[in-house]
């Protein structure tokens, strides 16, 4: 069957208003162009595809998904982050451009260490995306979730990168047996109130890993732990919600005198990301 993807698009576009969905339409042309590796001029030229019954029957899956408010990186399968495609589905949280952010600030800064530790890994986009960039390192990646694992590993073996260490357990316990090489510490851990996560938008409270989201009655709950954890003398560099910010910097004084922390805002002018450097 031969369609054009602008009809496909309006098509689209009708039985999601009428669902009361208000999507954009570049993100359906994102699902048209990541489902079917569609080349985006391909799509604006508005030229004759040929869809076969399968492709079809794929296209309506994904629309049924999408009125279900399901996430459209979910829906694809895949996410593109830094330097690394990522497999993702309902086991891990679908990586943030903020936590590109994040990596970016580690790799400006620390491209000189070769050892890192990645808490609370996920689908694996941090850890990744630092052992592409340097191949001669070597990340430790933790979760507290084996299936969050399995995931991260099935991304290392896809991206054809052998420099990452999968480790299961709870903040910093499954890295003591490396702690004493380990340079620097990322994360991106459950930061969000528990009182909060109701308010969520659909596509992340019906869908993504709360787990990976809670950070308890006051958001603290993983940061209190990781201080309380955290050996001298290391590099720490840590995503968080700007609601938290202050909280965080009274969290270290009072916790850890050996550590200075730095807090910096995100393309949105939001305070995003908490370093840590140990006092010399």
């Amino acid at each position: 069957m031969r369609l054009k993807p602008l009809e496909i698009l309006k098509d689209f576009e009708s039985k999601l208003k009428a669902a009361g969905k208000d999507i954009p339409r570049y993100v359906l042309m994102q699902l048209l162009r990541d489902l079917f590796s569609m080349p985006e001029s391909k799509i604006l030229l508005n030229e004759d595809v040929e869809f076969p019954d399968t492709a079809i029957e794929k296209l309506e899956d994904a629309l049924g998904r999408l009125l279900k408010d399901e996430p459209l990186d979910y829906i694809i399968g895949w996410k593109k982050f830094m330097n690394v495609v990522l497999k993702v589905d309902r086991r891990v949280l679908i990586p943030r451009p903020e936590t590109e952010g994040l990596v970016e600030m580690v790799l400006s800064e620390c491209n000189s260490n070769r050892f890192f530790a990645d808490v609370g890994t996920g689908s694996g986009a941090i850890a990744l995306s630092i052992a592409k960039e340097l191949p001669d390192a070597m990340v430790y990646a933790t979760d507290i979730s084996s299936d969050a694992l399995e995931l991260a590993a099935e991304n290392a073996c896809t991206n054809q990168i052998r420099n990452v260490k999968f480790l299961l357990g709870p903040c910093l316990t499954p890295i003591k047996p490396f702690i004493d090489e380990v340079e620097v510490i990322v994360s991106n851990p459950p930061y969000i109130k528990a009182e909060r996560l109701s308010t969520l938008d659909n596509s992340v409270r019906k869908y993504e890993p709360l787990t990976a989201l809670n950070g308890g009655a006051d958001g603290m709950s993983f940061y209190r732990e990781f201080l309380k954890e955290l050996p001298h003398g290391k590099k720490v560099f840590l995503e968080i919600a700007d609601y938290s910010a202050t909280t965080l910097e009274k969290l270290v004084k009072e916790l850890r005198n050996d550590y200075v922390i730095h807090l910096k805002k995100d393309l949105f002018g939001l305070r995003r990301y908490a370093i840590l450097n140990p006092v010399l």
